[in-house]
């Protein structure tokens, strides 16, 4: 019989609540009927924190009668937690571009396959979107150069994805940051970049020495779909 006043004063005291929190989300945002008041991007933040505070109160209140010290100790706990998702929710945008990067110095060259099959790779410490692909089956290193209008292959990479250098002629002027070089034509079979193939690809073998990195150009991007650059993602729809 003792428990009984007790329960009944919990569920009271829960039913005020509840209408404290109603009354507060409607003063704070308005008739929640109405679609003009519905911005989740700036109500997100509060509505968060309004609905940790009205559960602390509710868990408390139900669950048994807390002494001061555990009141404070939920909320000082509670609150942290509190202010932890919001400011989380707040800044989510810096944080993603922050991911972002921390994955561009520790994996630099990384494609991943998005859900929507698209594929992402994340700019490098250097400021460069660097691509780990494979050419003919073989492991090459790229980088992105849409100012190349072409696939340009270094001499040692040409040779590792089965290009014989005997019947390599290097006989087509091109025009590079060092002056004129000549560079031999060649076709690609295939060049895969994350879970996806590039077939038939026109690109160029650099004389040997003549180039420290391979080149991903225009000949590869225009096999795409679609490709864009948002910050420190290169996007590439296949």
């Amino acid at each position: 019989m003792s428990n009984k006043p007790r329960q009944i004063r919990g569920f009271v005291v829960a039913a005020l609540v509840v209408i404290m929190f109603a009354a507060g989300f409607y003063y704070f945002f308005g008739d929640p009927t109405d679609p003009e008041n519905i911005n989740f991007d700036d109500s997100g933040p509060r509505i968060v924190a309004l609905s940790a505070l009205a559960f602390v109160f509710l868990a408390s209140f139900i669950f048994g009668q807390p002494k001061i010290r555990e009141i404070v100790q939920g909320t000082l706990f509670w609150g942290g937690l509190c202010a932890l998702l919001v400011v989380g929710y707040t800044y989510r945008t810096d944080l993603v571009q922050a991911g972002y990067r921390v994955l561009g110095a520790l994996a630099p060259g990384l494609a991943v396959t998005q859900p929507d099959g698209s594929i992402l790779i994340v700019r490098d410490a250097t400021g460069h979107f660097v691509l780990d692909g494979r050419v003919n089956g073989t492991r090459t290193h790229f980088l992105l150069d849409t100012g190349a209008s072409a696939v340009v292959l270094t001499y040692e990479d040409a040779r590792r994805a089965g290009f014989d250098p005997d019947g390599l002629s290097f006989t087509v002027p091109v025009s590079t940051a060092n002056g004129r070089a000549m560079v031999a034509p060649i076709l690609i079979e295939t060049i895969t970049v994350g879970d996806h193939s590039l077939r038939n690809i026109r690109g160029f073998v650099a004389r040997d020495g003549a180039l420290n990195g391979s080149l991903f150009g225009l000949t590869a991007l225009d096999k795409l779909r679609s490709w864009r650059i948002e910050g420190d993602r290169l996007i590439m729809n296949p």
